[in-house]
């Protein structure tokens, strides 16, 4: 299917659940699928799961789930607990969310075309996104389809309906290769069990000149950001460690060198480790900054 049909046939949920299946690939081989009844299954290897909901797609096996980092299951708990915690007062729920994605309004707003947003949970980034564009939620959670996000609608108008979802996770993309003209990954790779394996299945789907947007928490900065003026070291350490301590910038900066020499940059429980240097290496001959 090309772009622009894809592009313009969103007039219904049949149509946009349509358009959908016809990207879908086995996440696994990434060959053709078979959707027969409440059954999809790979044409080309053993890869199949039960299609449980008519408005979303299930892509998200239990081999996939067999992660080479046993404690995911565990950390992907841990993050889905903290926001049905949240989601609980919707009023510290929107004033949550709007400090994570309004600084990147600017930016959300000046993409097009097809968008997928891995992590993407509620599908909140619709709310700063303009008309010319179609955007599907990937995410391993069904807690983000629940009604309890419906008691944001007053902030975030867009939530009133659900995302074109799909679940999955970064590793394995359900999607054929070049499909999408931005991929977004807000947080979500602090989530994931293989990075580097999220970024190369990024390049893969997106289409040449695409857009890979990634952010994140916790990352253990190079040590030369400590000598560099504009690094933030200030409010760096008051966000991670004990504010009452700060007495100015040098000391902030001292202590921050001195945790991340002896290993000691914070971590949040149900995050892994990301280093710059990762980010630098897992990104390869795939995408220029």
């Amino acid at each position: 299917m090309s772009s622009s049909n894809f592009s313009r046939q969103v007039y219904s949920k049949e149509n946009k659940l349509k358009n959908i299946q016809q990207l879908l690939v086995c996440p696994s081989c990434k060959s053709q699928l078979k959707f027969f009844n409440d059954l999809i299954s790979c044409k080309s290897c053993d890869f199949q799961v039960r299609q449980i909901s008519n408005d979303w797609f299930n892509l998200l096996g239990d081999r996939l789930l067999n992660k080479e980092e046993t404690q995911w299951e565990e950390r992907q708990q841990q993050m889905e607990d903290w926001y049905k915690n949240l989601v609980a007062s919707p009023t510290a729920a929107s004033d949550c969310l709007t400090n994570d994605y309004a600084p990147f309004a600017s930016y959300l707003a000046t993409l097009s075309g097809a968008i997928l947003d891995i992590g993407g949970g509620v599908g909140v980034v619709r709310h700063y996104l303009g008309d010319n564009t179609d955007y599907i939620v990937l995410d391993p959670s069904l807690d983000w389809l629940g009604i309890e996000w419906t008691s944001l609608i007053d902030r975030f108008p867009c939530l009133e309906t659900k995302p074109c979802f799909v679940r999955g996770v970064g590793e394995y993309l359900p999607f054929a290769s070049q499909t999408f003209d931005a991929v977004l990954s807000f947080w979500s790779l602090n989530h994931a069990s293989n990075p580097k394996q999220v970024f190369h299945e990024a390049a893969r789907v997106l289409r040449p000149g695409g857009k890979f947007l990634v952010v994140l928490e916790d990352m253990i900065p190079q040590w030369h950001d400590f000598i560099d003026p504009e690094f933030p070291a200030s409010q760096v350490f008051e966000s991670f460690f004990d504010p009452e301590k700060v007495s100015n910038g040098k000391y902030s900066r001292f202590k921050l060198f001195f945790r991340y020499l002896r290993g000691q940059w914070p971590l949040q429980s149900d995050h892994i480790r990301i280093r710059e240097a990762d980010i630098l290496a897992w990104q390869g001959q795939d995408f220029q900054v």
